[in-house]
């Protein structure tokens, strides 16, 4: 089954991984992959200066989810998406797909452990304050964002094992970003994806506030797909 418009709506990821990096090793992933805790810290910054102290326009945590909410983004148990499980999720589809589409000899020999979803370490953003934001923003503009991300180990053989095995360290982190962190330009409900690999890297894939005509095209793209290799 084909399901492009499962993490960054309608931009495809599967498909760059899966036709255009032949052999390439994925050896670490970041990204803020959850627009809707993108979308409230964004509104919790409102307009800030950060040597003006009553610059500050931000609303509260409770007033932009309400927000989120009028705009049909929040997911229907809101959990979900303020307290990282969804970011956890889409994390994790993309190493199963990465891990079990790649067609290197070396992966083929060495067992890849992913961990399951209630083992991935998840922060919330329900425990973010006005003071947190301005603070953080006063300290050389930095933004508070939920960041998913993954990199892999290598773990030595074990007793009779042939080939060393690999695992996924990943997790959800609500991160202080710097000006200089490409997860920094992130507002609304954009969301970004950074791939690194063993020959190319890091690679930056951009969704810019999309639309359910983007959410929309994924589907099309995949049908296209499905009826062009069923010939």
């Amino acid at each position: 089954y084909l399901h492009e418009s499962a993490v960054m709506d309608g931009v495809p990821i599967f498909s760059f991984w899966n036709y255009t990096m032949p052999r390439a090793q994925l050896l670490s992933i970041r990204g803020c992959l959850n627009s809707t805790t993108t979308m409230i810290l964004t509104r919790m910054e409102g307009q800030m200066d950060g040597e003006d102290q009553g610059a500050y326009t931000g609303e509260s945590f409770d007033d932009a989810l309400s927000a989120a909410k009028k705009m049909g983004i929040v997911e229907e148990n809101e959990s979900l998406d303020v307290d990282g499980y969804d970011a956890a999720i889409k994390l994790r589809s993309i190493l199963v797909f990465v891990s079990s589409h790649s067609s290197s000899s070396s992966s083929q020999s060495c067992k890849i452990t992913i961990p399951p979803i209630d083992e991935i370490p998840r922060d919330s953003i329900r425990n973010v304050t006005h003071e947190d934001i301005h603070r953080a923003y006063s300290d050389g503009r930095k933004k508070f964002r939920l960041v998913a991300s993954a990199s892999i180990s290598e773990l030595e053989p074990l007793n009779n094992e042939e080939h060393a095995s690999k695992t996924w360290n990943a997790r959800v982190k609500l991160e202080m970003l710097t000006p200089d962190d490409p997860l920094y330009i992130l507002s609304g409900t954009s969301s970004l994806v950074e791939f690194s690999t063993d020959v190319l890297g890091p690679i930056s894939i951009v969704s810019k506030d999309p639309t359910l005509v983007d959410t929309s095209y994924g589907l099309f793209s995949d049908i296209i797909r499905i009826a062009s290799e069923s010939r």
